[in-house]
């Protein structure tokens, strides 16, 4: 098999905000600074803010869910003091992006698809760093060849910038651990 390898060098904001968790969680290991992954894809820094500028082209581009888009959505219910505007803007380019709000409106989900098991555990630790990092946490499943992603707020229950701050993270994420459409994921006994 012939991959190409690369380092990775990850933002210097992103080594910033990962390293407290590291020292918090993993106690004498050095500080990360390059991972090398077998990829093709050009490198990515992921975007930590809500208020970041938008990547323009290199977008994930949309990927399908296990719900339909088609079907109509509950109006967003934003969390007490969100700055409602702001926020619609925010979950509008996220629901063009494949997510979609959940029953109550109150949260959204998606569901990321990856050619390995390995890739989906991958993409799910850095969106645990991240989430350690924010002190906010996604309710993941994980199978095979797809991670399912909800965000919300419980207290005060409703959208916050957070959930979508972290859903622009899992974006960056997904394309850095190499996303793919939907019926190209692993699945169970696929080789």
């Amino acid at each position: 098999m012939n991959a190409v390898t690369r380092t990775l060098r990850p933002s210097s904001s992103l080594l910033h905000s990962l390293n407290p968790t590291r020292r918090c969680y993993h106690r004498g290991l050095a500080p990360v600074t390059s991972l090398a992954i077998a990829t093709t894809r050009p490198a990515l820094h992921l975007r930590p803010s809500p208020t970041s500028p938008p990547r323009g082209s290199t977008q994930t581009p949309f990927l399908p869910t296990r719900s339909s888009s088609t079907q109509s959505q509950p109006a967003p219910k934003f969390a007490e003091g969100v700055d409602v505007a702001t926020a619609t803007e925010g979950v509008d380019a996220l629901c063009e992006q494949g997510w979609v709000l959940d029953g109550d409106g109150a949260g959204f989900k998606k569901t990321f698809y990856f050619r390995s098991y390995f890739k989906a555990v991958s993409f799910v630790n850095v969106i645990a760093s991240h989430s350690a990092t924010k002190k906010h946490h996604a309710t993941m499943t994980v199978r095979i060849g797809s991670v399912d992603v909800h965000w919300t707020t419980h207290h005060p229950r409703g959208l916050t910038e957070k959930d979508i701050g972290m859903a622009r993270v899992c974006e960056d994420a997904a394309e850095l651990m190499g996303v793919v459409e939907e019926g190209r994921g692993k699945k169970c006994g696929s080789v």
